[in-house]
This record gives C-alpha cells, structure tokens and sequence, in this order.
C-alpha cells in the first residue's frame, strides 16, 4: 500500500506542476491577445501572426448606416495583414473577461479602436484560443465594428 501512494503522490505532484496555476494561466492567455492587439496597433504583421495558429478564422460583423449589419469571414492570417501609412492606430480592450477550459480559453470584451488619437469605431470582441505546444495561441477572431454609441 505505501508504494501506491507513493506512486499517487508522484503522478499527483508531476500533474500539478505542468498545470499552471489558473491566474497564471489567464494572465498568459490574456498576454497574447494584447500581444496580437499590440501588433496590429503597431502595423506589425510577424508580432500578431507570432500570436496566431496557423489555420482558423476571423470574423467581422459590420454595422451599416442603415442599421444592417454584414457579416464577413476569412482566413485568420488575414487579420495580421499590416497595412503600411503615417496613421498611428491604437487598439484597446475594455474590460476583458477571460475563461478557460484545459487547452482551451476565451477572451471577450468590448473595444474601441482609434486613429491618431481620434476614435473610429467599437465594438466587440471575442477571441478563442487553445494551448499548442504549451503556449496559448489564439485559433479565431470574431468581432463587431460599429460607429455609434462608442465611448473609451
């Protein structure tokens, strides 16, 4: 009987510490969302790709003038696409709520998004990411732009 418990605790002890603690782990999954909304702010299409996995989603709901929203889906990697110019962008999350299952982890919120300092839309976001290789990896983007009743 004691060298089943040994082996228990040993199993026990070598689970506990691949696992991160759950602070930790949503401290890292947030990390790479701000590192993707770093890059894409920073017109950096390596620093967001190096957040991204290599196959997934975006998707993007975009409110019309008239109050129709469209709908437009397209290759992750596409979200990394920097566009070169003068513009300086800034991209925030607000109050970001984060869940996690195991491998797997959400981060949602709502956003605003200026140029030069001056706000150009909002919306919200929600990221889904999974662990790859022991790190977090954000898998898709789904997120809503509008350009009223923004504020930041």
């Amino acid at each position: 009987m004691p060298i089943l418990l040994a082996l228990s605790l040993a199993v026990a002890t070598r689970v506990a510490a691949v696992q991160p603690s759950p602070g930790a782990d949503r401290a890292a999954a947030m990390a790479i969302v701000n590192a993707a909304l770093a890059g894409v702010s920073a017109r950096n299409e390596a620093a967001v790709l190096a957040q991204l996995r290599p196959t997934g989603t975006a998707t993007v709901l975009m409110e019309q003038a008239d109050g129709s929203v469209t709908v437009r889906s397209f290759d992750l990697k596409a979200y990394a696409h920097a566009v070169p110019g003068p513009e300086r962008y800034e991209e925030r999350m607000l109050d970001p709520r984060i869940e996690i299952d195991d491998a797997m982890a959400t981060v949602r919120g709502r956003y605003t998004f200026a140029t030069d300092g001056k706000l150009q839309h909002c919306g919200f976001e929600h990221f889904e990411l999974v662990r790859d290789g022991g790190r977090w990896k954000i898998q898709n983007i789904t997120w809503s732009v509008r350009t009223k009743n923004c504020s930041g």
